[in-house]
């Protein structure tokens, strides 16, 4: 009786193991990609806030703009 509850005690002790290693088999997702990348960028094209202000303002979705809190309004 004793050998046939070891044995039990072992195969479950198994089981227990080969699930663990197997849950950490699973492929990380990539990370997302920021919209700016997926989405086409236009060339600049100066509006009157790049003449008042003397230098270039880039508007969302040009070439050479940087994205800020404003943006994701």
């Amino acid at each position: 009786m004793k050998s046939i509850s070891k044995m039990f005690i072992a195969t479950c002790i198994l089981a227990t193991l080969s699930l663990a290693t197997q849950a950490q088999d699973k492929k990380q997702d990539k990370p997302k990609k920021a919209k700016t990348e997926k989405m086409k960028l236009k060339e600049h094209v100066c509006t009157q806030a790049c003449h008042d202000s003397g230098k270039h303002v880039y508007a969302h979705g040009e070439k050479g703009h940087v994205c800020t809190s404003d943006c994701k309004k």
